[in-house]
């Protein structure tokens, strides 16, 4: 039966029933707002910290050293690890509204933390306690300063989404290759601050354990769990 429609228009969407449903039970779930809100509010209230980092990080991207310069003065590495810490929640978010880890919210935080914490245990074994303390903490916390970076791509990511609208499994995709970019030039970085005691097989047998295998790990784990 064909229905007129003479007083108006009948707009349809053009994206899947699933995704609209499950957009809108997300933004409707009162745990979902809670913790939107908190990260705001943490974000506002330590801005601040960002703005001190601001110079620090965007030396580390381009020079390997200004890595070993933060570790140098604790201060600064703390306001650093407090940073990177407080950018765990706006991280999770994005990774369980677009199922980058696993379409559940719990599920998803254990995975981010068990990777830290994966990370973190290699870091301990395999890094030589014959490194001076900057530089095995350069190499150790390297994660944080460029997650910083991450964090804020990711952000920039999705409000750039919210005004183009793009498909969500394209935007796995944008998410995973920030991500690999991310990691790549923590890894360039590191091999840098090795350089000065290792030789080039040894930065890339280094590296693979303490960035590639850990990495992987987490791929495999958003696999099964997706």
């Amino acid at each position: 039966m064909i229905q007129d429609f003479p007083n108006g228009r009948l707009w349809m969407s053009d994206e899947p029933l699933q995704a609209l449903a499950r957009e809108a039970s997300w933004s409707q779930d009162p745990v979902h707002s809670v913790i939107a809100i908190l990260a705001i509010v943490l974000l506002i209230v330590f801005m601040r910290d960002y703005f001190i980092l601001w110079t620090p990080v965007m030396r580390c991207l381009v020079r390997a050293k200004a890595n070993v310069e933060i570790e140098h003065s604790i201060q600064l590495a703390r306001t650093r690890n407090r940073a990177a810490l407080l950018m765990l929640l706006p991280m999770w978010l994005i990774a369980e509204r677009f199922s980058l880890l696993s379409e559940r919210m719990w599920l998803s935080l254990a995975i981010m933390l068990g990777y830290l914490l994966v990370k973190r245990l290699i870091a301990e074994i395999l890094l030589p306690s014959k490194l001076p303390a900057e530089v095995r903490l350069a190499v150790r916390r390297a994660l944080y300063t460029y997650g910083i970076v991450l964090a804020f791509v990711m952000m920039a990511t999705v409000g750039l989404w919210l005004l183009i609208h793009w498909d969500a499994e394209v935007m796995v995709w944008v998410f995973g290759a920030e991500a690999g970019a991310t990691l790549l030039l923590s890894m360039a970085r590191e091999s840098e601050i090795l350089s000065s005691t290792y030789r080039p097989l040894a930065r890339f047998l280094y590296l693979c354990a303490l960035e590639l295998v850990p990495a992987a790990g987490l791929v495999a784990v958003g696999l099964v769990a997706a």
